[in-house]
């Protein structure tokens, strides 16, 4: 890809091969709701938006776990910190996104087959995942915002910020340019509309393998060790600009 070349949602979609030969299943029941189309134009709720970016965060947990504990792909130790960094950064999202009674619709992964076993394979599938994290989480805070929740909706944006981080550096480990766009991509109107990226990793198919179970936070925290990134306070937290 062009560093300069805008992704556009259709494209993005279309090209996505974290898409590419999943299994036919009804996986939008899995958050609730049959009408996707009727449901993305009324706009999602706050529960869906949370059992959504859930749902996502426990699949990067255990995508980033896997290539750090069972990979073929070899990481200098410059990537395996950024890993290290990026994988603790997702636990405390998912952990902060639970103690808000978010839940993951699953706690195992199927993954595209050679993700762990060539480099380029590795950072180009993250890489579409972390687009689509990205656009979902920026979907988030438009729609957080349209319904009155502006601490929520910051707390979302603080979120997008560190997943662009993310991206960047997969992106430089695959040895493409790191800072290749002026904004964070907005993909989708509704953070919904990034569901056909997850079906993938949720379904399997011919082209996956697994399941890949959710190693827990306590294999995370063994594995990251003292290679974690620094606690920040989210919007939502009262005491964040108390006197």
């Amino acid at each position: 890809m062009n560093q300069k070349t805008s992704v556009s949602r259709r494209n993005f979609l279309k090209g996505s091969a974290v898409v590419a030969g999943a299994s036919t299943f009804g996986f939008v029941q899995l958050f609730g709701y049959d009408r996707l189309t009727a449901r993305a134009q009324e706009g999602d709720s706050v529960e869906l938006m949370l059992n959504l970016a859930a749902t996502a965060e426990t699949l990067a947990c255990t995508h980033y776990h896997a290539v750090l504990t069972d990979s073929n792909i070899a990481l200098t130790p410059a990537e395996v910190s950024y890993l290290k960094s990026a994988l603790d950064t997702e636990l405390q999202h998912l952990e902060f996104l639970n103690a808000n009674k978010a839940r993951s619709v699953a706690d195992e992964f199927y993954f595209p087959r050679n993700v762990y076993t060539d480099r380029d394979q590795f950072s180009m599938i993250t890489e579409q995942a972390e687009m689509a994290f990205v656009a979902a989480y920026l979907a988030s805070v438009r729609r957080i915002a349209e319904l009155g929740n502006p601490l929520l909706a910051a707390t979302a944006a603080q979120v997008a910020v560190t997943e662009q981080v993310h991206l960047a550096l997969i992106r430089q480990i695959g040895g493409r340019v790191p800072n290749h766009v002026s904004l964070g991509q907005a993909l989708f109107m509704n953070t919904s509309e990034a569901l056909p990226v997850l079906q993938g990793f949720l379904e399997g198919g011919a082209d996956f393998a697994g399941p890949r179970k959710f190693p827990g936070a306590e294999a995370i925290r063994s594995v990251v060790n003292t290679d974690g990134v620094m606690p920040v306070k989210p919007f939502v937290d009262p005491t964040l600009f108390a006197k």
